[in-house]
Order: C-alpha cells, then structure tokens, then sequence
C-alpha cells in the first residue's frame, strides 16, 4: 500500500489511477480500463477524468488517469469489500482535507495578484535570457562544421538542428524548406526537391547522382546534400529565429497568469484542458504566441476565457 498523495489539477485535488491501483489491490491496466468504458456513458467526464502520463518503476512514462474527487467516487463506486470501503474512506477524507485547505487560502487583492503575475512574468523573461545566452556555444559549435568538406542529408542536418536544441524532424525540414524556397517545391517537376538555383549558388546543397541498373534501363537518382557552409548557414538561421526579444505581456497573458496563480493551475494542465475542450493541438510555444497576440484562433481563445473564467473583450 502506498500513501495517499494528491496532486492539483484545474484548481481541485487529483490522484492518479496508478496510486489507485496500489491502493485498491487491482492490475493498473484494469484501472485503466474502466476509466476508458466511462468515456461512453460520462457527460462531464473531461471534467473528472485527465489524461496524463507517469513514471513506473522502471522510470519509463506509462499512460495513467488523474482525477478529481468526483472522478475518483464515480471509479470507486464499483470497488467492494472492507478494505476497499476503508480506502474510499480515507481517499474522500483526503479530497475533503485539500479542498478545505483551499478555501482556507488567504484571497489577494487585484492589485497582489497583478504583482504576482508581474513577478512570473519577470521571472518567465530572465529564464529566456538565459536561455538564449546558453545557445551561443551552440552557434560556435555549428561554425566548426565550415572546415568539415563533408556534405550530409537533410535528415542528417535535422538531427544537427536537435543537437542544437532545435526541435525539428526530417519531414518538417524539408516542408520548411520548400516553403523557404531553398528546395523546388512543384511536385509535379521532375526537380521537385531538388536545390533552387539560388541555393546552389549561395553553396548551401550539392546534388548527389546515383545511378540505377534496372532490367531494361538504367535511371538516375538525384539527392540534395547539404554542404559544409549549408550547415553553418541554416544552423545559425534557425538559432537566431529562436531568439526573441523581451516584450512586455499583454493584459491578456497577465490575466490568464494571475488566474493560474489563484486556481493554483500549471500552464500545462490549461493546455490539456484547452485541447480536451476544443480538440485543436495546442502547446507551450503556440500559447506563448497567443497570450502576447501573435497568433488570434478565436476557438482557442474562447476555450482559455472559459477555462479560466475570463471576461472575453471584443477585438
């Protein structure tokens, strides 16, 4: 048996399934299980039930279930027996502790509250700073390919992209470079994505000719490589469009950082809550661009003010 730990979720106390498995003497996937077949007959079950995931005992993340009080009542509805009616005992009078805890919080005024989200927002800034300050080496360390003769594949220019801390895989690489104009991106012309004229001549691609034997004829196979100084180039383009500069936070990202502090809500949990609202992908960046205005999806932002319970204004 393991003891009893909740955890904050949307504001309210949650455990996870896993805790409930131990707890209750069950095989976790059975828990699993029955939280799924609740999906089809639950109306508010986005509200009770969260999807997330956790570390076994091996350290290897694992699907679970997190939970609000009423989630936990409703999965424990079925759960008999004298020690599983102790347990569900000592889980409510766990919610009930939390939750009282709660409403015992002193309430801050709209001033501490603006203060408090000014401080995050300030703390938010300096993190970036620095993370941008251990990103130059990075940069340097991209300059050493230019000595190398050595040209890769795009993938293999993806996986130096990670190295520097630049999520980005193959196909994305080369979506975005089509975009850019450093490949042809017209599929229907037999140089579809091959280097344009203007990549090869800044020396950023060299094209590699395989040649073909088949049973009747012989083909050519042509492949885009990326030269030494290619990689230094995009390298050093992709760090430097990650870096930006501080602004100050809009009203609307104060407001949704003060409503975080006050439910006690990570910005995590808003995200998996906007996504299970709206069914659209959403995560730290695109929110990031959203609370300062960049980006507008009228679908997001609703789903946010009435998350949070944010007075909406026009435009």
């Amino acid at each position: 048996m393991s003891d009893i730990i909740l955890s904050m979720r949307n504001g309210k106390p949650v455990v996870s399934s896993r805790q409930i498995a131990e707890n209750f003497d069950k095989n976790h996937r059975d828990v699993l299980r029955a939280v799924d077949n609740l999906k089809e007959d639950v109306r508010n079950f986005a509200q009770m039930f969260f999807e997330s995931t956790e570390a076994d005992s091996y350290g290897r993340e694992q699907r679970t279930y997190l939970m609000n009080r009423d989630g936990f009542t409703l999965l424990a509805m079925g759960f008999t027996g004298k020690a599983a009616l102790e347990w569900k005992l000592k889980y409510i009078a766990a919610f009930n502790e939390m939750e009282k805890k709660l409403t015992e919080q002193p309430k801050l005024t709209r001033s501490q509250l603006l203060a408090t989200a000014l401080i995050a927002a300030h703390e938010e800034l300096e993190e970036k700073d620095k993370q941008i300050e251990t990103m130059k080496p990075k940069v340097l360390f991209a300059d050493a390919v230019s000595a190398s003769k050595k040209s890769i594949l795009v993938g293999e220019l993806a996986k130096l992209l990670s190295q520097n801390g630049i999520s980005i895989g193959q196909n994305r690489l080369f979506d975005w470079m089509r975009k850019n104009s450093y490949l042809i991106k017209d599929p229907k012309r037999s140089d579809y994505n091959l280097p344009t004229q203007r990549s090869m001549e800044m020396g950023l691609f060299e094209i590699k000719e395989t040649t073909i034997q088949h049973s009747d004829h012989v083909s050519i196979n042509r492949t885009p490589k990326v030269t030494g100084k290619g990689q230094v180039y995009f390298v050093n383009l992709f760090l430097k469009s990650e870096k930006q500069e501080p602004t100050v936070p809009s009203g609307f990202e104060l407001e949704v950082k003060m409503k975080l502090l006050q439910r006690g809500m990570k910005q995590t949990e808003l995200i998996q809550a906007v996504q299970s609202d709206t069914g659209l992908f959403l995560d730290d960046s695109y929110l990031y661009k959203i609370l300062r205005g960049e980006r507008k999806p009228e679908k997001i932002i609703q789903s946010i003010c009435k998350i949070l319970e944010i007075e909406q204004k026009e435009g």
